[in-house]
């Protein structure tokens, strides 16, 4: 597996409240490689406080969940997290109402799973396109579906940083589960709102494909920033090697 990372402050923001994991753990001889982007929401750096607590429970738990294909093990561990945050906010005042996002990616051979509440997103990146992988728990991607408002329309709407679901702000978290087949020259990108707002699917594409990933990555933040950089801005990059299996 190849991986590469990054995450930057921006050229508006005093804080950084992403934060981000890339490990792998080994369960019964089997090695899983473990990816995670959360973007924490709220005033006076509480959501940084949320985004940590987010992965550090990663960090820590990952490995006692039996089966990361179980649908209710895993959102039972989310909701564990989410039970986390809104203690931590009701025995903090100052951090009440903080929230965050997390995308987590969880990979073995060709196998991957990703579990997601909020905006930020996954993309399989290959030569024949981008695709996304999930999909935004937002006002405007609610907009949307509703067939209210265009893709396009959405990119400039002045609601389009609203959230609908976040680790935190509800007593029950529902995570949506994606499972996908990897194949060879795919390359997975995870990352917050910060840097698919100012760089545009068919930007990340290019540079994905024209780099290495550490490059990509390096050039990903630059071109967020040189575009207006409004947000934080974190993304990982990884490139599975693996050897295909004849079904």
């Amino acid at each position: 597996m190849k991986c590469a990372y990054s995450t930057n402050i921006g050229a508006k923001r005093k804080s950084n409240q992403d934060a981000y994991l890339a490990a792998n753990v080994e369960k019964d001889g089997i090695l899983y490689y473990v990816f995670a982007v959360a973007d924490g929401l709220g005033g006076h750096r509480s959501g940084e406080v949320a985004s940590q607590i987010a992965i550090d429970n990663i960090k820590e738990h990952i490995g006692e969940i039996q089966d990361f294909t179980d649908y209710q093990e895993v959102n039972a561990f989310f909701n564990d997290i989410n039970k986390e945050i809104i203690h931590e906010g009701v025995m903090q005042p100052e951090e009440l109402g903080m929230a965050t996002t997390l995308t987590m990616a969880i990979v073995h051979a060709d196998k991957m799973v990703i579990y997601h509440v909020g905006d930020s997103r996954a993309y399989r990146i290959n030569a024949g396109g981008i695709e996304h992988l999930t999909k935004d728990h937002s006002l405007v991607q609610a907009l949307i579906d509703r067939g209210r408002i265009t893709p396009t329309e959405a990119k400039d709407h002045p609601q389009k940083n609203i959230i609908t679901r976040a680790l935190g702000t509800d007593e029950v978290l529902k995570a949506d589960l994606f499972e996908y087949r990897l194949y060879p020259g795919d390359q997975v990108l995870l990352c917050s709102d910060g840097l698919y707002n100012m760089v545009s699917d068919e930007e990340i594409h290019r540079i994905v494909m024209e780099n290495d990933i550490e490059e990509a990555t390096r050039k990903l933040v630059n071109l967020a920033n040189y575009n207006g950089g409004t947000d934080n801005i974190t993304l990982i990059i990884f490139k599975p090697e693996f050897q295909m299996k004849e079904d």
